[in-house]
């Protein structure tokens, strides 16, 4: 998003005082939904709903989508080519194993940047029954053929954060020597600390130097995908792996909306994301996937600028009060519900919003009636209700 109001940013001055003096950074956004976001249990997405979900994280400002896996099926090769053909402002991505056929099945679709994947890890490589020896030879084989397609290639070294620090270095050095001209440290199963992250970045800048573009790819297995992404910018790294509401395997991946939400009003680094586009993606990626989500989820959940409770209320009509920041930054309204928790204020907000005129005197009983009927029903208030308890007490 750009050009935020600052005025509608109420976060008060602590972040900036601690954050004093730290170099001013940027953040490329780098988009899998249609990859691992895909991955995620029981989602599936055909050709024409990845052009769609493909355009709608374009008109999110996101640098960079990846748009699939073109050996996994005829289906994902047909959604490239739409997607591609589309004339997006982002650049199309591809994603391959280090193996020349999956190389060459990017190539061929005429891609020209490609992520190029290798475990990297002994458990993965145990588990796949690899050598070292030979995964190292994998990695040079695959990146060296793509660059001679044409391809920007990213090594992508899978499990990196759990893997041998000298066979990151000799993994990654040996993609490089073969063409490679981005690395993505990939957090596989998130066990990375946002305090791991900074240093592994560093150690890569000092094995490549600081100019070499550094990728995180995160996943949220403790909780900690956000405050990874936010590290990694800190630490230098230039682009942020993620998807839209965190969609993927397990407990997900980064969740871009949440990473750019913090990056932009907490740390003021501009990230290009549109912050009041993200609201109707996520409705919309989430009636094409069939997930749902918690409804007090940063960001996106619908219980985000909606009260219930009576003492918040009573602050409603001064957001700075209750609220970290104003809601027309996501384009979305502001609301109050009635419940067992409401209060007088609540009733006379919710009167004034359905233009009802009950006298300021009968509110206490019209409360009383309000809470004995969310008790009863273990439920809110609907409004249709709420006027009806009205009209009996006007």
């Amino acid at each position: 998003m750009t050009n935020i109001d600052r005025d509608k940013v109420w976060t008060g001055t602590l972040n900036e005082t601690a954050l004093a003096g730290r170099p001013k950074r940027k953040a490329g956004f780098y988009d899998t939904t249609l990859r691992d976001g895909e991955q995620s249990v029981g989602v599936m997405f055909d050709p024409d709903q990845k052009l769609e979900i493909a355009k709608m994280v374009d008109g999110l400002g996101v640098g960079r989508i990846e748009a699939g896996f073109p050996r996994v099926s005829e289906d994902d090769k047909l959604a490239i080519r739409q997607i591609m053909a589309a004339g997006l402002k982002a650049e199309i991505w591809g994603f391959a194993r280090a193996l020349v056929e999956d190389v060459a099945a990017v190539a061929d679709l005429g891609m020209r940047h490609a992520v190029v994947e290798a475990p990297i890890s002994n458990y993965k490589l145990e588990a796949l029954g690899v050598s070292p020896d030979s995964v190292v030879e994998r990695i040079r084989t695959a990146v060296e053929f793509g660059v001679k397609q044409g391809i920007q290639v990213a090594f992508f070294g899978v499990d990196s954060t759990r893997a041998d620090l000298a066979f990151i270095e000799r993994a990654y050095k040996t993609a490089r020597d073969a063409g490679a001209s981005e690395i993505v440290i990939v957090d596989t199963l998130a066990i990375a600390t946002p305090e791991a992250v900074t240093y592994l970045i560093a150690r890569i800048q000092e094995w490549f130097g600081a100019d070499i573009p550094i990728h995180f790819h995160g996943h949220n297995d403790f909780g900690l995908a956000t405050a990874g992404a936010v590290a990694a910018i800190a630490a230098g790294a230039t682009w942020i792996h993620g998807t839209i509401d965190g969609i993927g395997e397990r407990a997900g991946n980064a969740d871009l909306g949440q990473i750019a939400l913090a990056l932009e009003l907490l740390y003021k680094v501009e990230t290009g994301f549109r912050l009041d586009r993200v609201r109707k993606a996520s409705t919309r990626l989430r009636e094409i996937a069939g997930y749902h989500l918690e409804p007090w989820k940063a960001l996106v959940g619908e219980n985000l600028f909606v009260r219930e409770t009576g003492a918040v209320a009573a602050q409603f009509h001064i957001p700075q009060a209750i609220e970290p920041y104003s809601s027309e930054l996501l384009d979305t309204p502001r609301g109050i519900v009635l419940g067992k928790k409401s209060g007088v204020a609540s009733i006379k907000i919710k009167c004034d919003a359905l233009n009802l005129s009950v006298p300021a005197e009968k509110f206490p009983n019209l409360l009383a009636e309000v809470k004995d009927l969310a008790i009863r029903n273990h439920r809110l208030v609907s409004d249709e209700e709420f006027k009806a308890l009205a009209s009996r007490l006007a």
